[in-house]
């Protein structure tokens, strides 16, 4: 893309509107966390919000000079590169996802630390950088077909997990077992939309991935 449009004032405008967008995005996602045993469904929301809709907001509010260079004259410069990593970053969206969404996986002690972090915190982080990935000022992978191919192979643990809920004859969470959930709504019942509003959510980073794998560029 050009310089002179990169720098043009639609461009500073758009930028901004992804800043404000992602942080009120950020609050209203934290201000739903505060009660979390209120509806599966709604904290589920809450935590694909700062996952899947606040990082390519707050993303695009970043400069296109970030990804020319700037970061080689950084001095927290090999940590940027740990970050930004590809593979890091997915295995981190991938394992956070796994853990988050099926605890029983992992053992009782690693669920529990897990659960006992601030999720909401390590929800932002994972999709932040997994995010990274494709979005224009932070993007590492140079062939368009590859980075899109990671966007499938992260996307898809979050949406196997998010049909597990959507078919599952049981309550997956037993903190949900005897709770009123705030809808009104049976716990299962509750579970299943929590696993909807999760498919959906994993929407938006599958698209992407089949926009890269498909560009023009993805030869290159």
């Amino acid at each position: 893309m050009p310089p002179h449009i990169l720098l043009s004032p639609r461009a500073g405008t758009l930028r901004a509107l992804g800043a404000v967008s992602g942080a009120l995005v950020v609050v209203l996602a934290a201000l739903e966390l505060r009660d979390p045993l209120a509806s599966m469904s709604s904290y589920t929301a809450a935590l694909m919000a700062l996952n899947q809709i606040a990082p390519p907001l707050l993303l695009l509010a970043l400069p296109h000079r970030i990804r020319v260079g700037q970061w080689s004259r950084c001095k927290a410069e090999a940590l940027v590169d740990l970050l930004l990593n590809p593979w890091a970053a997915t295995t981190l969206f991938i394992g956070l996802s796994i853990a988050v969404s099926l605890p029983g996986v992992f053992d009782p002690s690693v669920a529990n630390a897990i659960y006992a972090a601030p999720l909401g915190v390590l929800e932002l982080l994972s999709g932040l950088l997994f995010w990274a990935q494709f979005m224009p000022a932070t993007r590492r992978i140079r062939r368009a077909w590859l980075a899109g191919v990671v966007a499938w192979i992260g996307a898809m643990p979050m949406t196997v997990v998010a049909v597990v809920w959507m078919l599952s004859p049981d309550v997956l969470y037993t903190p949900y077992l005897d709770v009123i959930c705030r809808w009104n709504i049976p716990p299962l019942v509750d579970q299943r939309w929590a696993g909807f509003l999760m498919f959906v959510a994993g929407v938006p980073i599958q698209l992407v991935g089949v926009w890269l794998f498909t560009s023009r560029d993805s030869n290159r």
